[in-house]
Order: structure tokens, then sequence, then C-alpha cells
């Protein structure tokens, strides 16, 4: 029977894994299966870590030494395949963590999530294009809002071109990042024999001084 994708979307509230590099792209295996009652990630499956300006800083800090981590973030899924938007990470020295709390934990009680995570996970700064024409980094992150423009098929996937609305400037085409409205708009597009004008609201990241963009909503 064909496994089932998490939803895109799905929380990762601290989860254990594995990381590796194949020199090109990371990703990331869980030590333990992963569920959200209807998908399942399978324990020691692989799932590619999107670019981002987090990668950007973990990468600096994992290798052959350092490879068991704790992660926060969150799943996409594009194509019938999973993929981990990385907000947040923690080295694990050990890959048995002892729950030792868990016979004073209180059942009813909301799980902490330290403060530096909920920072991470709060929603960024509103940022414009000029700011976008220029590296990103954890500290500068942020979102776009109601910004029109295109859908660009390329080599390596899909890109959103700017519309500069008839003013003399540089038009902007950023890389998008794969998840599920990607993949909704990409079949609208398909299936239009014009090109769609989109309005779109999307999370901007950089990774290794290159920008990308997610898609949150779209708007025909």
């Amino acid at each position: 029977r064909k496994a089932v994708p998490l939803r895109d979307g799905f929380v990762i509230d601290g989860i254990d894994g594995k990381v590796s590099s194949d020199g090109n792209t990371w990703s990331f295996s869980p030590f333990e299966a992963v569920t959200d009652g209807r998908g399942t990630l399978a324990a020691g499956a692989a799932v590619e870590i999107l670019p981002s300006s987090m990668l950007d800083k973990f990468s600096s800090v994992a290798d052959a030494e350092n490879k068991n981590f704790r992660i926060w973030g969150k799943f996409t899924k594009y194509q019938d395949k999973n993929y981990v938007y990385l907000t947040y990470y923690l080295p694990v020295k050990d890959v048995n963590i002892p729950q030792q709390l868990e016979e004073f934990s209180d059942p009813n009680e909301e799980q902490i999530i330290p403060d530096d995570v909920l920072e991470l996970l709060k929603p960024k700064r509103t940022l414009n294009l000029a700011e976008l024409k220029r590296p990103l980094s954890t500290e500068s992150d942020g979102v776009i809002a109601d910004r029109t423009g295109f859908l660009r098929k390329t080599k390596t996937g899909f890109s959103f071109n700017f519309d500069a609305l008839g003013r003399n400037i540089d038009t902007l085409t950023l890389p998008l990042l794969n998840c599920e409205t990607l993949e909704i708009t990409a079949a609208l597009q398909k299936a239009s024999a014009e090109p769609l004008r989109l309005k779109i609201s999307a999370i901007a990241t950089g990774y290794k001084g290159k920008n990308y963009l997610m898609l949150v909503l779209v708007d025909l």
C-alpha cells in the first residue's frame, strides 16, 4: 500500500533525528515514526530540508561529529512528497533522551516551547521589494503580502516573477519552495492557456546568498 505523506503545514515541535548532506541538499531522518493521524513518515525515512536562512546557519554546525539534532519547523507537501521547513534546532548528544520529567508532567498542561523558539515561530515583519533584492538572513527574514506577478517554470522547479505594474524598475524573480500551495497554483497555471496574474502572500527567506519564497496565500 502506498504511504500517505504528512499533511502540508504539520508543525514540527521538537523531533529528534539524524541529518545528512550529499554536498548539495540536506536531509532529516527521524529516529521514530511521525504521524499526523492520517499520514506517516517512517522512522529513518529521509526528508529533504528546504533552503532557508535557518538551514544556512544549521549547515555551518552540522558535520560528522554533530549529526543528531532536535528540530522545530513544519512539514510541507509537494507531489505526494514531504519536505522540512526548518525554524530552529538543538544538537542532541544522546540518541535515546531520557524522559526525566515525564512522571512530574501534567497531561493537561500545554507543552512548553522555549521562548527563543516561540520568537522564531511568530509572524515576521513585512518586507518590501528592495529588501528582497538583498540576501536575507535569520535576522532579516520576513513576509510579503498582496504582491502581484506571474508563475514561471524553470529547469529546477518554479519561480515567481514580480509585476512591475508599468513602472520603470528592474523586475525581480525569486525561486519558490516546494509546498502544497505551489502545487495547486502550478496546476491552475497548467490548465490555463494564458499566464495567470497572481496576487500572493509568502514567507521570504535566504540561503547561501540567494532568496526564496514559500507561498502562503494565492489569489487570481
